[in-house]
């Protein structure tokens, strides 16, 4: 008898699973799911890009929230998104530019009021986290975008926008394609938070800018009022200079004539030693005014020879003068701008001032370097010291006060480091500019 193989009717081919059994349910349930925190996952990560792309965007406002919101609405399956601005009478007005919304749209007029003691719709499905998906929308959140106008709403989600614990309004979905579910409504939470810290971010940003400008404008004033001070130091010294030289260098000049008279109608007398020993003690004074004269004088020193030169002058000077043994080494440039050398040597020689008068020191050393874009100066030396917090008000430390000034006003700064019995240090850096 021959075997004949009949076909079965609805035979199901098995699945290519490599155990020739088709999976089962659990298995396409974890799939399914794998597949949607995938999605998810997608979704958050674009929306987050999104957000964060205004803090290097070179775009205004408007235009990158209609941007965003365009991206916001892709990802939850929505036609229209708004992000909404809370203002300060506690009502709610809709943030240019969103998406999904003509021109001539309603929603650009509408005031939202949220409700006395946190009883609105918005302020408690939104604010409050009251809101609940059913049916693919929130019923009540639709409702009230009806009452105030938009008649044409057939579905929306909304969440809180914040920035920190400060309220900044609301983001809100319309007309979902599908319906909208409580992923959609936890990635509106994720976009809305996002979005608050870039929000977050370039207020503190601007505040940053403003208070530059205040800084700025606060500088700027310390600055003229340290011009003004300084001017009022120098006029002060312009006129004890005045004083000093068309007053009592005079009177000394003519007492060393009347001495030059006395001294040729003495023909040898034996007052002629008393005379010459008076006109070398007047010559003396001389010599002392002159250098205060030149020390108080607030105009510019015009250099006879370069920088090094007359600070090798000057060191010659103290040392001639008070026995101080001086050492300088300097590294600067050949050519230093004139307005600078004048600060640069004057400063110099206050310090050495200070040192000759107050310091009680037997070495000093000078050095000047090139650095930072400018030329920093150092006077160093080895006297008994002082309390630096004190100096201004010690008579003769003035000076100290006057470097600092012309320091400052040249755009750079001073500073004095010194302690009792431990010497001082006198450093300062200039601009190489004006």
């Amino acid at each position: 008898m021959e075997t004949v193989a009949l076909p079965v009717s609805g035979a199901v081919a098995p699945a290519a699973n490599g155990h020739g059994r088709p999976p089962s349910d659990g298995l396409k349930r974890k799939t399914r799911a794998a597949k949607r925190q995938e999605k998810n996952q997608q979704s958050a990560l674009a929306t987050i890009e999104a957000a964060s792309s205004y803090l290097d965007a070179d775009e205004d406002l408007p235009a990158f929230f209609e941007r965003l919101c365009r991206t916001i609405a892709e990802q939850v399956g929505a036609r229209r998104v708004a992000f909404w601005r809370l203002g300060p009478r506690g009502t709610l007005a809709v943030q240019a530019d969103p998406a999904g919304f003509e021109p001539d749209s309603p929603i650009h007029d509408v005031k939202l009021e949220l409700g006395a003691q946190g009883e609105g719709i918005v302020e408690r499905l939104v604010f409050r986290d009251e809101l609940d998906v059913s049916k693919g929308t929130s019923p009540q959140l639709d409702a009230a975008w009806r009452q105030v106008g938009l008649h044409n709403v057939k579905s929306s989600i909304g969440v809180s926008w914040q920035a920190g614990e400060r309220r900044i309004g609301a983001l809100v979905a319309y007309d979902s394609r599908r319906g909208f579910t409580t992923s959609d409504l936890w990635l509106l939470r994720l976009a809305a938070m996002a979005t608050g810290l870039v929000w977050q971010y370039r207020e503190v940003e601007d505040e940053l800018g403003q208070t530059a400008v205040r800084l700025d404008d606060a500088v700027a004033a310390r600055r003229h009022l340290l011009n003004n001070i300084a001017a009022g130091g120098d006029e002060a010294r312009r006129r004890f200079a005045s004083a000093l030289h068309d007053d009592s260098l005079q009177l000394l000049t003519g007492a060393e004539l009347q001495l030059e008279r006395l001294r040729a109608e003495s023909n040898g007398s034996h007052q002629a030693v008393q005379l010459d020993q008076l006109r070398s003690t007047l010559r003396k004074v001389e010599d002392s005014l002159r250098r205060l004269l030149i020390n108080v004088s607030p105009e510019p020193l015009q250099l006879a020879h370069n920088l090094k030169e007359a600070m090798c002058e000057r060191l010659d000077s103290m040392r001639i003068n008070s026995g101080i043994e001086a050492h300088i080494d300097l590294r600067l440039p050949d050519r230093v701008p004139e307005a600078i050398e004048a600060i640069v040597l004057k400063n110099i020689s206050e310090a050495l001032t200070n040192v000759e008068k107050h310091a009680n020191a037997t070495r000093v050393l000078v050095s000047a370097e090139e650095v930072g874009g400018g030329y920093r100066v150092e006077v160093t030396d080895d006297g008994t010291g002082f309390v630096v917090s004190e100096s201004v008000q010690v008579p003769g430390h003035l000076g100290l006060l006057a470097m600092r000034e012309r320091a400052q006003l040249a755009g750079g700064w001073c500073h004095i480091e010194s302690e009792p019995g431990a010497g001082a240090k006198v450093e300062f850096w200039l601009p190489q500019t004006l």
